[in-house]
């Protein structure tokens, strides 16, 4: 079923989300499905998406924004109207006044602004693809970078960074002056989206897959993570930066599908297959516990949310999938991650000294 997305200024949109409660349970779901096409666009989301000169205002709009709504959103679960609205206006904020977040026409030659568009998955727990939420552009040059790092090496898990047959790719590790633009912007959008401030973020993890290679089910979060000093990973967002051939779908097993169980005719056995597509991500919580709620610490152990496991399945065929993953912790991991600008959830930071 196809949705447009409320078409309301950015500041009565703030305040919709902040008022909306409503909950939307799960449910069993039906068949197998592959997701590779957005159920939600908006008919005005041209006018939304303006070049930068047009919209000035904007950056004297963020200054008087609530950031206490961004970092509360998560708290309780919400509708599917109010995640739609937030994530649309989490991404105005940063798309309107950045340049590159903008994609080439071949056909005219012209620069034309991204159109961000939101299946939800799952509104509880949450589970969204954002398609176009990077350009192929800031994609293309995060590849690039990682390719020049020289230090692709075979991809590992747990503390204890150890390879294994579960996992077979390849990966490196991206600071913020390798490749400072496009890392600048996704960490603000994560940021914003999330509610937790850009210091709370792993630098980004780049990870190649070629013909065959796989990350079988896992979550991403894992209890031996909690004796860390920036505790457990409380969230993921994923981006594909590359797309193969075939397969290299983000396999999500236990997810009660948002669309399944909305339609009467649900099964027992769906399953939400995640297709890879460039720019497009995937954000998710990794815990049960999220910022914001009243009984959430920072300092707390954290527990996997088991109905997020998911697999990164084989890459068929010729090509390879690139992704990244920027994960978000509850203490300031003090490792160099910036936004653009400081981020809205900045003053939600915990530094390292609060575990002392």
């Amino acid at each position: 079923m196809t949705r447009s997305i409320m078409e309301t200024p950015l500041t009565t949109l703030l305040l919709f989300i902040a008022a909306t409660q409503a909950f939307h349970p799960t449910a069993p779901y039906g068949e197998s499905r592959r997701i590779d096409s957005a159920l939600f666009v908006s008919s005005s989301v041209s006018t939304l998406y303006a070049p930068p000169d047009q919209h000035s205002e904007h950056l004297e709009e963020k200054e008087h924004i609530d950031s206490q709504h961004f970092h509360e959103f998560w708290s309780e679960p919400q509708s599917e109207h109010a995640i739609q609205d937030h994530i649309h206006g989490c991404l105005n904020l940063v798309n309107d006044h950045d340049a590159q977040n903008y994609y080439h026409d071949g056909a005219s030659s012209s620069s034309l602004p991204l159109q961000p568009r939101v299946e939800i998955l799952s509104a509880e727990p949450p589970l969204l693809v954002i398609h176009d939420f990077l350009s192929s552009d800031m994609c293309g040059s995060i590849i690039q970078a990682a390719q020049d790092s020289g230090d692709l090496k075979r991809s590992t898990t747990g503390t204890g960074r150890r390879t294994s047959k579960s996992r077979t790719s390849t990966t490196v590790w991206l600071k913020d002056e390798q490749c400072s633009h496009p890392l600048r912007v996704l960490a603000e959008k994560v940021s914003l989206i999330s509610g937790l401030p850009p210091s709370h973020m792993e630098n980004l993890q780049v990870c190649r897959y070629q013909s065959g290679q796989q990350f079988n089910l896992h979550t991403d979060h894992q209890p031996s993570f909690n004796e860390m000093d920036c505790r457990g990973r409380l969230a993921t967002c994923l981006i594909y930066l590359a797309e193969p051939q075939g397969g290299g779908e983000t396999w999500f097993p236990d997810v009660l599908s948002q669309q399944q169980h909305l339609a009467s005719h649900s099964a027992p056995n769906d399953e939400v297959l995640v297709a890879p597509k460039i720019g497009s991500a995937v954000f998710f919580f990794n815990t049960v516990e999220r910022p914001g709620h009243h009984n959430y610490s920072p300092l707390m152990d954290l527990a996997a949310d088991k109905q997020l496991m998911h697999a990164g399945l084989p890459v068929q065929g010729d090509g390879e999938k690139w992704i990244c993953n920027r994960w978000i912790h509850p203490i300031d991991l003090e490792s160099g991650v910036q936004g653009i600008d400081g981020g809205v959830a900045a003053q939600y930071s915990t530094p390292r000294s609060a575990l002392v």
